[in-house]
């Protein structure tokens, strides 16, 4: 095959890349870019030694190269993410799915029969993440994913058709609901809600800033719980007997969060992400509040 050799090619573009990156970090690049655009894993890499690329792989491969030196994410350049073990479509409609977010699904399954028929509700889907996870972990379940943006709600249905999960996914507004779901019982919901106050955008990554969807990262200083306490609200009368509500929560807002739930009738305990800080809340409705 004539082409490009791929060891001097991945050598030319980590160099590349180490202008903008440290260069561990740019050698980790490399290799999503190979195995994610190419389907070229380390494995063979190293069992083919005079493997080459095309024409057209190359310039695949340049042109990713430069979209990363422009602060693209890699899972915007490559399409993917992965999320409890399973591949997602992504695009700049919906949010890259987060590993504390990946925790939360985890700290929520951990809670759940798996031997009975339970109703979730995922409120503010994106990608469809937490909902096709959940389905997936809990067959019986039935799962209902609401977002606000149709342009996320396509990307979210391509991934539950990818992972062959039956997911209900719903256009509509938690600030102004019109679906008749909300009215009907369910036994869990969960949500990472716009949480990011307005006043700690200075203190973030530019690739999250450029390209990143900012309606579903944050929300204004003067009500940093509108979503959670609108979701609560519609929440409170479908709660099932022994149902339950999680929340992933912004780290400096855990007091705040806790008086939010006493304040609604719910009983509440902070849990904290891998990293120590205060990141999920998981609520039950209080005894004399069913």
């Amino acid at each position: 095959m004539i082409g490009f050799n791929l060891n001097k090619t991945k050598r030319h573009f980590i160099e590349m890349l180490a202008e903008r990156f440290p260069q561990r970090e740019s050698e980790q690049l490399m290799r999503i870019l190979l195995e994610d655009l190419f389907g070229i894993d380390q494995k063979r890499q190293l069992m083919e030694p005079g493997l080459r690329i095309d024409e057209l792989q190359y310039a695949q491969l340049e042109h990713a190269v430069k979209q990363l030196m422009e602060d693209i994410p890699v899972q915007y350049v490559t399409g993917k993410a992965y999320f409890d073990g399973l591949l997602f479509h992504v695009d700049e409609s919906v949010l890259i799915p987060r590993p504390e977010t990946e925790e939360l699904v985890q700290l929520v399954a951990d809670k759940l029969p798996s031997d009975k028929p339970l109703r979730i509700w995922d409120v503010g889907t994106g990608s469809g993440c937490i909902a096709i996870a959940l389905a997936k972990r809990f067959p019986m379940a039935e799962v209902v994913a609401f977002d606000v943006s149709e342009k996320a709600l396509e990307t979210a249905r391509g991934n539950a058709i990818l992972n062959k999960v039956q997911v209900e996914f719903v256009c509509d507004d938690v600030l102004h609901p019109q679906s008749e779901i909300w009215q009907q019982s369910v036994d869990l919901v969960v949500s990472n809600p716009p949480y990011i106050r307005e006043s700690e955008k200075a203190a973030m990554e530019r690739n999250v800033l450029d390209h990143e969807p900012h309606k579903a990262l944050f929300v204004s200083d003067k009500d940093p719980q509108i979503f959670y306490r609108q979701i609560l609200l519609l929440a409170r009368p479908c709660l099932t007997p022994g149902g339950v509500i999680w929340f992933e929560i912004n780290e400096m807002l855990g007091e705040e969060m806790l008086q939010l739930a006493q304040e609604m009738g719910f009983d509440a305990e902070i849990r904290n992400d891998f990293l120590g800080k205060s990141r999920f809340l998981s609520l039950s409705l209080l005894p004399n509040q069913h």
